[in-house]
């Protein structure tokens, strides 16, 4: 009975230790950027060494990678709650997701696969697919005031960009009220396009 539990114990520790290493790499990431963000670092901050790191993560590509699976992974999680109306679920996709430090960890990494050659053909194919499945929870959530379901993935993925900008505009002075105010005013503009559909949750 202990040679049959021993691997159980093994792997829940090896998830335990896989999960502190991403959870100090999102931490990195938005303190510090995708290109400070050492493997080095990362053993520090997780308290694990950087030969310990390495039994996961080998290479700072693998441990990025991994770290984006568990980013990707947010919007899909359940417990979100059934939202009343349109303007509610759109100002909850800004305030549980995207304003939130994993989502500029998120940012960060997209950002460095735009010229990092090896990160980008490590994750493209993980972006493509989490494109689609964002696109299909859009359809899945909302259907247009138009009966055209293409507006319903369209006026998506137009608030997603809108929403992404206003946190790279951080950088540049803007301040958490005002962008506020530019989601609830572009909520204002989106919302009367869309209706919920009624097995949303």
């Amino acid at each position: 009975m202990t040679l049959s539990a021993a691997p159980g114990k093994q792997q829940a520790k090896s998830l335990r230790a896989r999960d502190l290493i991403c959870d100090a790499t999102i931490d990195l990431l938005v303190s510090k950027g995708y290109s400070d963000t050492s493997l080095n670092q990362v053993a520090a901050t997780a308290g694990f060494s950087k030969g310990a790191l390495q039994h996961h993560y080998p290479s700072k590509e693998d441990l990025i990678a991994a770290t984006l699976n568990k980013l990707l992974a947010r919007p899909f999680q359940p417990g979100r709650g059934k939202p009343v109306s349109v303007d509610a679920a759109l100002l909850q996709a800004w305030n549980k997701y995207i304003n939130t430090p994993a989502y500029r960890a998120l940012l960060e990494i997209l950002n460095a696969a735009r010229t990092d050659e090896l990160l980008q053909a490590r994750i493209s194919t993980e972006l493509f697919d989490w494109g689609r499945a964002l696109d299909a929870q859009s359809l899945a959530q909302y259907a247009a005031v138009s009966g055209n379901d293409e507006e319903v993935v369209m006026l998506l993925n137009m608030t997603r960009s809108f929403l992404r900008g206003l946190l790279i505009q951080e950088r540049y002075g803007s301040d958490g009220v005002k962008h506020l105010e530019y989601v609830k005013k572009w909520i204002a503009l989106v919302a009367p396009l869309l209706t919920l559909r009624e097995s949303s949750e």
